[in-house]
């Protein structure tokens, strides 16, 4: 075998492990809304009370907010979502070092993520969730096309 051949046998198994651009991107944009997501959650878990209190108040009622979801929903779709997006968080960098189990914990997070707003906040509104549907199955679709790449 020449030195060039043994070369390129050499960045072969290199090569395979090359995280492609369009997964790094939505890896980046997974951990931005799952990081925002999950620490949002838990802050309106951890002070549901102060919040409904100060929107019973009318405090926010001068800048136009309709913050009724937050005093509507119960305080523990918060800390469930908030858990889920760390879920979700974690599969993801899974993906992003290309390990196979971290799409399974991605795609399963959504779906739980999904089935919870419904029973909590789209349900009782009468309200198909088609919006979130929607994101969360682009999403769920487009790292599907990269788990033959993950190990």
């Amino acid at each position: 075998m020449t030195d060039q051949q043994n070369k390129l046998s050499q960045n072969e198994p290199a090569q395979s492990n090359i995280r492609p651009a369009l997964l790094t991107f939505l890896c980046i944009l997974s951990f931005i809304g799952s990081g925002l997501s999950s620490v949002s959650n838990i802050f309106v878990f951890f002070n549901h009370e102060l919040l409904t209190g100060m929107l019973d108040s009318g405090v926010f009622e001068e800048f136009g907010f309709d913050m009724k979801i937050l005093t509507d929903t119960n305080k523990q779709y918060f800390l469930i979502t908030g858990l889920l997006h760390i879920i979700s968080f974690v599969g993801v960098r899974h993906m992003w070092n290309l390990r196979k189990a971290g799409f399974h914990l991605y795609a399963i997070s959504q779906l739980l993520m999904l089935i919870v707003s419904t029973v909590f906040i789209y349900r009782p509104a009468n309200v198909f969730p088609f919006f979130d549907l929607v994101l969360a199955a682009i999403f769920i679709l487009m790292y599907l096309r990269f788990r033959d790449i993950m190990d």
